[in-house]
């Protein structure tokens, strides 16, 4: 059975909003080459977390914005060049050399994309990395509402989860013999397969030293993110921030989507072995039931 992606007629932004943004980036391109490049990364998971992370790590006087959050230049967007990646951070002159200071951006789709990590060590060799590991049955249940609330999925859940596999079948491999390919399907409708995070990490692990990306649990953030936040800043090399509020960001009310227990409990038998085959990869082990 072919499925056909499901679009929603989207509110557009006011025009003169658009002529603002377009305008702002265009100035920022031109000055391209007096920006820094990004010194931290966070490559996912999506729906782990990794906002609120974003928005920790910038409540630090040494840590500088980036134009926008996710930039995706390392997976739909790598055709446009390094000239606009740039254009997304701080010029060098902002960039206070006596504080240290450091920039980043958040682009989740970088850990599950089959060619982001080997363009991210071309560009970037000595960028800190982080990644944040969430319960994949959480995880792809919050991803499957998300895509709803977004209009991208029209399918129930336990249907969409079942055709999964057909709808990103061949994907992976066009992706990696197209540079250029932008896959529709593997960014939206990978709901079950983003959790199999060893594979994921392997392929990073393969082109980035282990020491430079910081794993962290995202039930472990979510409990005492003081203590995720002193690894994040230990990380970059940045002193503690006893200023920080840990709001929770970008929740959007995702556990509308009531799942029966055999459905979960099916999940549950899924996972287990990728679960043990990244515990064994990180040494450590997760309370993900």
């Amino acid at each position: 059975m072919k499925v056909e992606p499901h679009h929603r007629k989207k509110s557009k932004p006011p025009k003169l909003e658009i002529a603002r943004y377009k305008l702002a980036h265009l100035t920022r391109k031109a000055t391209s080459y007096k920006r820094v490049l990004p010194d931290f990364l966070i490559i996912g998971a999506a729906k782990a977390g990794t906002t609120s992370l974003y928005n920790y790590l910038l409540q630090h006087p040494q840590v500088a914005p980036c134009f926008r959050k996710e930039v995706h230049y390392f997976d739909r967007k790598y055709n446009k060049g390094l000239k606009w990646y740039k254009s997304h951070f701080p010029l060098s002159s902002e960039m206070n050399v006596q504080l240290k200071m450091v920039t980043g951006e958040s682009s989740p789709y970088y850990l599950y994309h089959p060619l982001a990590a080997e363009r991210v060590s071309k560009t970037l060799p000595s960028v800190r990395l982080f990644c944040m590991l969430r319960n994949p049955i959480d995880r792809a249940i919050s991803n499957y509402n998300h895509r709803v609330r977004a209009g991208f999925e029209s399918l129930p859940i336990e249907e969409a989860f079942a055709i999964e596999k057909e709808r990103i079948s061949g994907e992976n491999l066009k992706l990696i013999n197209n540079p250029e390919y932008v896959s529709y399907n593997h960014y939206h409708f990978s709901y079950i397969t983003r959790g199999y995070y060893a594979e994921q990490l392997e392929n990073w692990f393969s082109h980035i030293s282990k020491d430079q990306i910081l794993i962290l649990n995202s039930e472990q953030f979510y409990t005492d993110p003081a203590t995720a936040m002193k690894k994040a800043f230990n990380h970059l090399a940045l002193p503690w921030n006893d200023r920080l509020q840990f709001k929770v960001f970008n929740s959007g009310g995702e556990n509308y989507v009531n799942v029966s227990d055999t459905f979960r409990k099916n999940l549950v038998n899924h996972y287990k072995p990728y679960n043990e085959k990244l515990f064994e990869l990180i040494g450590e082990r997760y309370d993900w039931q």
